[in-house]
């Protein structure tokens, strides 16, 4: 394998860890603070914490939209 090849090869190597990295760190946000803020608000909820509950819903929307275009990439 010639250096230019290697150079390619490591190359990608490092994308695809760098892409790794990202779908880990959108998982453990999604099945981390934020889906057990939305459990512990959604066990409790009423009325006024309809805000709350929507802005904890689009946040999980955002999460999950940036993991599945990581999945794309990936």
């Amino acid at each position: 394998m010639s250096a230019e090849n290697k150079a390619e090869l490591i190359k990608q190597l490092g994308k695809n860890i760098e892409l790794n990295k990202q779908i880990l760190n959108s998982l453990k946000e999604f099945f981390g603070t934020y889906l057990s803020d939305f459990l512990k608000t959604y066990r409790n909820a009423n009325e006024e914490r309809d805000e709350e509950l929507k802005e904890i819903l689009a946040h999980q929307d955002q999460i999950f939209s940036k993991f599945h275009e990581l999945m794309k990439e990936k």
